[in-house]
């Protein structure tokens, strides 16, 4: 068992790197995108800890939050995802994502969970070392599904 971690070690830093210049990648994008409402990832200037972030990170890592806008579901979302997939974890080498209504947040209620500021439309997503342009072609493809009309399904 050491031996696998031994062999992991040695690839970290490339894969730390490469998730979080995704992310980076990623959250710009979905901060301009018509169908999110709100990115939340420390190395946006917009981000309320961006300032901290940069002096203390050398990079913004692999982990952003961002919400639907009104009116797509987020279970729907995550179902039509390919190459992004579901989990009820985070922090691999592959991008996953969860809804934090259907995981952490699971047993508060939704007034509970909004004042904690936890939408339904809210997603975490945890980015790989895929290329970036396929999460953003997977994501808009999700979205796009979704946003189809019931009847022309």
């Amino acid at each position: 068992m050491v031996w696998m971690l031994e062999r992991s070690i040695k690839t970290l830093g490339i894969r730390v790197k490469r998730q979080s210049k995704n992310a980076l990648k990623l959250a710009k994008w979905l901060k301009k995108h018509e169908d999110i409402t709100t990115v939340y990832y420390p190395g946006l200037k917009s981000h309320s800890g961006h300032e901290i972030a940069k002096k203390q990170m050398t990079g913004y890592g692999g982990m952003l939050s961002f919400e639907l806008k009104e009116g797509i579901d987020a279970s729907k979302f995550q179902k039509e995802l390919k190459l992004i997939k579901s989990s009820m974890s985070l922090a691999g080498v592959e991008s996953t994502i969860l809804s934090p209504t259907l995981t952490t947040h699971a047993l508060l209620t939704k007034e509970e969970r909004n004042l904690q500021k936890i939408k339904d439309g809210l997603l975490r997503l945890s980015v790989g070392i895929e290329e970036k342009e396929d999460l953003m072609q997977d994501i808009q493809q999700a979205i796009d599904e979704v946003k189809i009309p019931e009847l022309e399904h």
